[in-house]
């Protein structure tokens, strides 16, 4: 599916209407209608495609991937339905301190031994 295609169907699954989700977006309903109807030489600019799936509620790395936005070293993690899921749930709710006891964990468990904060943060 294309990202004009795939934005139209989610879209229209929120009920809004064209003129609604370009006022949401911040962006013209004309230029809307042709990136729905894959009429644009470029797709928009990252910040414009975030908007529109925040609005949609769709994940954006799934828009990002379709209009060919997705830097190439998120790649993996888009695969990863899990990690995706993660890290958007984690981002709604972890705090820093959350984050830094995560990658504690995950340093643990990588070398099979306790790292302290102070040594996470020294890289040891």
């Amino acid at each position: 599916m294309t990202f004009g295609k795939r934005l139209r169907k989610a879209r229209k699954e929120r009920g809004l209407t064209l003129r609604q989700l370009a006022k949401e977006a911040g962006v013209n309903f004309t230029y809307l209608s042709k990136i729905e109807n894959e009429r644009v030489p470029y797709t928009p600019a990252v910040k414009t495609i975030r908007d529109l799936a925040r609005i949609v509620k769709v994940d954006s790395l799934e828009f990002l991937k379709l209009a060919n936005k997705l830097p190439k070293e998120l790649e993996p993690l888009n695969a990863n339905v899990h990690a995706r899921r993660f890290f958007d749930r984690a981002s709604q709710v972890a705090s820093p301190a959350d984050w830094e006891a995560l990658l504690e964990l995950l340093e643990k468990r990588q070398t099979g031994k306790k790292v302290g904060r102070k040594d996470a943060k020294k890289g040891r």
